[in-house]
Order: structure tokens, then sequence, then C-alpha cells
């Protein structure tokens, strides 16, 4: 209990907090929402950091996303990739430390936000796509149609 005197007023004041519970998720909705997610972010991306403590140093590049293998092209990819609606969380390690970089997804199109280095850098990211993985048919569930089906 807290005891304020105001303007020659006592004033008492309670504060009650309930205590925090972990929050369970279902294993089953993380792996679908994490896949939608990684849906929407597959593809290159040109890549622009921004160090605001290597003097306004910038270093642009292409990356793949979530991995070279899944967008189908060669490029640096993040060692771990968090998808929270539009927050994306990346992860880059690298001999001798790592980067984490705080985004936002803008219409599928665009990624901006912060990152952080383990030596202590900090800073602004952006990213734009530059192309997106191509979908095979079964994955979009349209059935493949042959030329001799079309015809009249």
């Amino acid at each position: 209990m807290k005891l304020w005197i105001l303007s020659g007023i006592a004033v008492e004041c309670v504060l009650v907090f309930s205590t925090a519970q972990a929050l369970e998720l279902d294993p089953v909705t993380e792996a679908k929402r994490l896949e939608a997610g990684l849906t929407r972010l597959c593809g290159v991306w040109d890549w622009t950091v921004h160090s605001h403590t290597m003097n306004h140093r910038e270093a642009k590049s292409k990356i793949v996303l979530p991995s070279a293998e899944a967008a189908g092209a060669e490029g640096p990819s993040p060692a771990e990739i968090r998808i929270y609606g539009d927050a994306v969380y990346f992860r880059w390690d690298y001999p001798g430390g790592f980067q984490e970089d705080s985004m936002l997804l803008a219409d599928n199109k665009r990624l901006e936000g912060t990152f952080r280095t383990s030596r202590g850098a900090v800073g602004a990211v952006t990213g734009k796509r530059l192309s997106s993985c191509q979908q095979s048919k079964a994955e979009t569930g349209k059935p493949e149609v042959s030329a001799e089906e079309t015809k009249p």
C-alpha cells in the first residue's frame, strides 16, 4: 500500500496484479501459421542495411527468403525466421556473432525495421521484393491442362 499526500490530502492506493500465465500454443496451428508466413515471404529481396553506429555505412545485397532451397535461388538466408502476422524476426548467424532484425511486412512487397548485432551495432533495414517463389500446380490446387483438352 502506498500513501501519497497531495495538497494536504492523504491518498491511499493499493495496486493489485494478477499472476501471469503462460500461453499454450497448439503445435499444429503454429506450424500452419509459420507455413503461411513463410509463403508470404518466399522470394528474392533487395536488402539494404544502414548502420547508425558505423558512420552511417550502408550495405546492399540480395537475399533469399526463407531459404535458397525453398525459393529455388542462390543467396544468403537467415538462420532463423519467426513470423507473427506482419511482424517478422530474422536471426543471421555469422562467424564470431549474429544479427537480429525486427521487421514489419507491408503489402507483401516491403520489409522495414531495425537490427542489432552481437557486437553492439544498430541501424535500419529495408527489403524490397524482387521476385516471388513459383508455386507448383500441385500446391495451388489447379490441375494441369493439356493442349488436347483445350481444343473444341
